[in-house]
């Protein structure tokens, strides 16, 4: 699909994590970044993995200095240092993570910023490890470390007040140049920044090419549906199976004539490799029910639509999911003609 990077897993965590960090880093020509603490170990398994990237991080909020790390903040600074001239010296591209950013004393981000910078850093990442940045100030934060560092600058958000998305957009509105994402927003606690998200309103309401392949989110999202076993909301966003479903009469209608109309205008279901679906309800209105029956093959008066689209809305009003077999047996039970009855 042309996505950037892949950070593949924490290679020090397992041999099991190595190999499936490694067989990765062999099978796409993509960059692969590999995880580590600010911990010699950690960066040489995964230097050793034979990623091109690795991501070093150290915390540098007070509370998990204090009680995490149990370090100082000049101790927690000279190991970042430390850790990025291992890496650099090594060959290969560094980013490194001031960890809970957004829960870390503004001065004090900016110092060790510029420390790792110094040090020769390529990347420096501001993550809201804890999810409480809110757009304004996580865009503050991203345009200060932006003036620290001539490193290039990546977010990483997390959604526990459902900002994850706004607040990768917010970054690239303040002068970061990319958004660590995954996909479906699975993650810790209430997930990360969802790809499919945040690429479509880069791709759609920004008009910027990111180069991503988006008719394949689709299907990628249901691929990580499957393997990690978490499920998709039908009302997510881009990729839920209602993101391109109408029930409402006015929507329907609208849409049928002109998808604009209640629809985003900048984005469509083919973009995204998804489909538009009329759903049927206690909301539908007679244009649905007509776009159902000849699509079934019947050849309604306007009179028995009518009668169907009662039908379906007392059906619908039971909070029973209205099917297209429903309708067929209304309309049979209603004595609506086929199409195929009308040739005979």
């Amino acid at each position: 699909m042309n996505t950037h990077v892949i950070e593949a897993g924490f290679p020090v965590n397992s041999d099991a994590e190595f190999e499936a960090v490694s067989d990765i880093a062999a099978a796409t020509d993509t960059t692969v970044c590999g995880l580590a603490r600010v911990v010699d170990g950690d960066i040489e398994a995964a230097i050793d993995s034979g990623v091109e990237m690795v991501h070093v991080f150290v915390s540098t909020s007070d509370v998990q200095l204090e009680d995490s790390m149990h370090a100082t903040r000049e101790e927690a600074k000279g190991r970042a240092v430390d850790a990025v001239e291992q890496v650099k010296d090594a060959g290969v591209e560094c980013m490194f993570s001031p960890m809970d950013a957004t829960r870390t004393d503004p001065d004090y981000l900016v110092d060790i910023v510029e420390a790792v910078s110094e040090a020769g850093t390529d990347w420096i990442n501001i993550p809201d490890t804890c999810g409480v940045g809110m757009p304004t100030s996580f865009g503050e934060t991203v345009s200060a470390v932006v003036e620290a560092t001539d490193a290039r600058v990546d977010v990483h958000t997390h959604d526990d007040f459902g900002m994850a998305a706004a607040n990768a957009i917010m970054g690239f509105e303040n002068g970061a140049e990319q958004a660590q994402v995954s996909v479906n927003g699975i993650g810790e606690r209430a997930g990360n920044a969802a790809y499919e998200e945040v690429v479509m309103a880069v791709e759609s309401v920004y008009g910027v090419d990111t180069g991503i392949d988006t008719t394949q989110i689709t299907k990628l999202a249901r691929i990580v549906e499957e393997a990690s076993d978490i499920p998709v909301p039908a009302n997510k966003p881009v990729t839920g199976r209602n993101a391109f479903a109408h029930e409402s009469g006015i929507h329907a209608a609208g849409v049928i004539e002109n998808s604009d109309t209640f629809e985003t205008g900048v984005m469509t279901p083919e973009m995204v490799g998804a489909e538009r679906e009329f759903v049927l309800g206690k909301h539908t209105g007679t244009h649905s029910v007509r776009k159902h029956l000849v699509e079934a093959g019947f050849d309604p008066t306007d009179s028995e639509v009518r009668t169907i689209t009662k039908r379906v809305k007392e059906y619908g009003a039971g909070k029973r999911q209205v099917t297209a077999g429903d309708v067929e047996r209304f309309a049979e039970e209603a004595d609506v003609t086929r199409e195929e009855e009308v040739r005979v």
